[in-house]
């Protein structure tokens, strides 16, 4: 387990950099531009399912495989004949988004800039053919990763952020933000074609007929609760960008950014230990030895919100200079980066809770506990909606970011208490006085850190001065929670890498 964890955090980390890539390369191209504006929103819409298709199928259809598991003919026969009814509701859900999106043009572009009309409407089509993709290639993604072929459905992390890079570089005088669109449609392309190879199923597969799908009721119910439960993640984004469309141009970018940010943060810290450990807890499960793995899991997910809490606290307090450093070239100038750095903590401490929360729903999809929070995809949405439509007159974009961070924090601590077991002592109040503990010594460190950062601002280069302050945050919060507030998750991280170490040397 720990080898693939390994492995597919490497490629999430590797695809998140390239991603933090990506949107310097968007920013200097195109800055925080009404422009930009549009294609945030315009790619908003599809992602309210691409971006929780992957889930769905993996949280549904991976403990479906563990029940069939014993008869593998059944299992095979099982997989072909979705295979084809999921090709075709991707093809359609492409094209019947397509249409809709162009006959509510104007909801994207004003109708008084029939320039953008045009651009929205190239970009609406290439978006929702690598949107059709997506939803196909996250059921085949299911099946590789149920089969443990882990890396070969991580590497292809790395295709979106590289295409977009490689084809704005080449095309964003010509085409402008379609050139973004274009990359991302050739990525997601490709990467059906890669997975459909690996998955080796049949071209029988393509065949559009008549097939009896065990247990298909409790599959489509199934599917309508966890749907309903990730709504928080992909919604939340067009209802900011709805409410940030009345204020200045360049809201809906400084949110767009803010959001693409923290969302590297959030992935690359839990989703590698949640693909990992998904289809190992469904196998406990559907052998009901659940109990037994409890302890193990709260162990994981002390280890992701130590990560989280951590790094979201050394990006907050340098933000400022890693934004100027990264960001401030091009069309991306100082007023745009001091935009971004009041609304990016926010995200950031979105962040924490989102990633809490991508490994926390493992424990309810495993169990097949899909209803406990199926409703909290209702409420939580409408709570985001009326919160960011208060705050957002009085704080701008900035009270939409409060707002998605104040909601995140509701949906996580409400997770908590609804996955607790106090008679096995899981997730109970010392779970909940860790997580302050570790908010405190990061709370410290980084007011140790802005008082010495002056210190640093004269160094002529500011990578190095950028780097000495983060190697001088990570020391800092070692000692503060190792000797002050006495974290024993701390010890045991030095622990492993230390025998990690002695074992490398010896071999």
């Amino acid at each position: 387990m720990y080898k693939n964890t390994i492995v597919i955090t490497f490629f999430l980390v590797l695809s998140g950099v390239l991603g933090f890539v990506a949107q310097i390369v968007f920013a200097n191209s195109f800055g925080a531009s009404a422009e930009m504006d549009v294609y945030f929103k315009i790619l908003s819409v599809p992602a309210i399912l691409t971006g929780i298709s992957t889930i769905i199928f993996s949280s549904v259809l991976i403990p479906a495989f563990a029940k069939l598991k014993t008869n593998e003919l059944e299992l095979e026969t099982f997989i072909e004949s979705l295979f084809s009814l999921i090709f075709t509701f991707g093809v359609l859900f492409a094209l019947l988004g397509f249409v809709v999106s162009v006959y509510f043009t104007d909801y994207f572009i004003p109708e008084s800039t029939p320039y953008f009309r045009k651009i929205g409407i190239q970009v609406s089509l290439m978006v929702w053919i690598g949107s059709g993709f997506i939803v196909i290639s996250g059921y085949l993604s299911a099946i590789l990763n149920y089969r443990r072929k882990f890396f070969s459905v991580a590497w292809t992390n790395l295709l979106p952020a590289s295409l977009m890079i490689f084809v704005v570089l080449l095309f964003n005088e010509e085409l402008g933000i379609r050139s973004i669109a274009l990359g991302y449609s050739i990525a997601l392309v490709i990467q059906f074609i890669v997975f459909f190879k690996a998955s080796k199923l049949n071209m029988y597969s393509f065949k559009i007929e008549s097939v009896q799908i065990p247990f298909k009721n409790l599959l489509l119910q199934q599917s309508f609760l966890v749907t309903l439960s990730l709504l928080p993640f992909t919604i939340l984004a067009p209802i900011a960008y709805f409410w940030a469309s009345s204020l200045e141009i360049g809201s809906i970018s400084y949110l767009g950014y803010s959001q693409n940010f923290a969302g590297f943060l959030s992935v690359v810290v839990s989703m590698g230990i949640s693909i990992v450990s998904l289809p190992e807890l469904a196998d406990r499960f559907a052998d009901e030895n659940s109990d037994s793995s409890l302890f193990q899991f709260e162990k994981s997910l002390r280890l992701v919100m130590l990560l989280v809490i951590f790094a979201s606290g050394a990006l907050i307090t340098l933000r400022i200079p890693i934004l100027q450093l990264f960001y401030q070239r091009g069309a991306f100038d100082l007023e745009a980066v001091n935009n971004l750095s009041d609304v990016l903590p926010w995200y950031l401490l979105a962040a924490i809770f989102i990633a809490g929360l991508n490994f926390l729903r493992t424990f309810f999809y495993s169990r097949g506990e899909f209803k406990k929070i199926a409703w909290l995809g209702i409420i939580i949405p409408i709570i985001f909606f009326l919160l960011a439509g208060v705050l957002k007159e009085k704080f701008s974009f900035v009270g939409i970011g409060m707002a998605y961070s104040l909601t995140f924090a509701l949906l996580f601590f409400t997770t908590i208490f609804l996955a607790q077991r106090k008679d096995l002592q899981f997730l109970t109040n010392n779970f909940l006085f860790f997580i302050l503990k570790n908010t405190l010594a990061v709370i410290s460190t980084s007011l140790i850190v802005n008082f010495s950062l002056p210190i640093f601002a004269n160094i002529t280069y500011q990578l190095v001065s950028l780097t000495i302050s983060l190697i001088l945050f990570f020391f800092i919060y070692i000692l503060i929670s190792k000797f002050i507030f006495k974290l024993n998750e701390i010890q045991e991280i030095i622990t492993i890498l230390m025998s990690k170490l002695k074992s490398s040397v010896k071999s």
